[in-house]
């Protein structure tokens, strides 16, 4: 998939465009806005809490933050495996987490692109590339709203008996990550996106193993804002949970939200929405902040290592390990 605007018949990119990129940035703007509002009118309270984190519970988050995001790259691995095609581990992490440097921008089309340009260096076709990143967001988006579920249903007060309709839900979902199924939503998001129709074929094994390393990334996060709730004084056999489940849909709320840059604002109210009763506004609004400085710290510690692996393989050469034969996700 290319970065680049459609052009209009007459070469240039359209009014259209312009506009719709202004009222994105706009937009993100104003959710940046938000969110420095409602650090700034709890700023006392939040330097309280975060002054309470010891060295243990920060070097246990930073752990739990990069575990999950190497498991983040793990599926997305694991689909391309799907597709038929297998990436070195070197590879895949060069390609994923320089890539993923674009969910930083408006737009939730960024990080695609700059994975098909920079997959081409290892021999991955853009539209395997692109199909294997819709797909393991489509994964991504499920394992979340399910980990939500089950959280929801495991810590809230009686939970089971007030959300029975949402064990419905996840069968629903589970449904969804069926690779025909899958298939056919990858096939009508490319339409969406007005890409060019092909034939998406998936793999059961790739494509459960990029399941099962999505579900492993939303646990990694439970554990860090568990971690990091825990030390601003949430306590009980709940919070692990509504942690987890807090987390996941937070994320979820802020992809979906595609005018802000990661989920910016839009991520950090779900979090203060869902534990604010466990943890307070406060502490919940310093976890949003804490969790969005080590993620943050996560991706550009990962997106310099896959930098480097990118140098160390243009000055090979080479494509050690180039894409292409349809072979096991590990």
């Amino acid at each position: 998939m290319s970065s680049t605007p459609e052009p209009t018949d007459g070469g240039t990119p359209g009014r259209r465009g312009r506009v719709l990129t202004a009222v994105k940035w706009s937009a993100a703007a104003l959710a940046v806005a938000l969110l420095v509002v409602g650090v700034v009118q709890q700023w006392d309270a939040i330097v309280r809490d975060v002054a309470t984190l010891s060295v243990g519970t920060v070097a246990t988050g930073l752990v739990a933050t990069f575990v999950a995001l190497v498991a983040n790259m793990a599926s997305w691995r694991a689909m391309t495996a799907a597709t038929g095609t297998r990436l070195p581990v070197s590879a895949s992490a060069s390609v994923f987490f320089v890539g993923q440097l674009g969910k930083y921008l408006p737009g939730g089309v960024w990080s695609i692109a700059a994975q098909a340009e920079l997959g081409r260096a290892h021999g991955l076709p853009r539209a395997t590339s692109a199909v294997a990143a819709l797909a393991s967001m489509l994964v991504s988006m499920v394992t979340a709203a399910l980990v939500g579920i089950v959280g929801l249903l495991v810590g809230a007060p009686d939970g089971l008996a007030t959300f029975w309709w949402l064990a419905l839900v996840a069968a629903v979902g589970l449904v969804t990550v069926a690779p025909p199924v899958l298939a056919r939503l990858i096939v009508l998001a490319m339409r969406l996106l007005r890409r060019p129709p092909q034939v998406v074929a998936l793999t059961w094994s790739g494509t459960l193993a990029s399941v099962g390393w999505s579900a492993a990334m939303w646990l990694a996060y439970g554990v860090q804002a568990t971690t990091v709730l825990r030390a601003f004084g949430a306590h009980g056999p709940s919070v692990p949970p509504l942690a987890t489940a807090a987390y996941a849909v937070a994320w979820l709320v802020g992809f979906l939200v595609v005018i802000a840059p990661a989920g910016l604002g839009a991520r950090e109210g779900v979090l203060v929405l869902l534990l604010g009763p466990v943890a307070g506004v406060p502490g919940a609004l310093a976890l949003a902040v804490v969790s969005r400085a080590m993620m943050t710290l996560g991706d550009v510690v990962l997106a310099a290592v896959g930098g480097a692996l990118a140098v160390r393989h243009r000055r090979r050469g080479g494509r050690g390990g180039a894409a292409g034969s349809p072979e096991r996700p590990w």
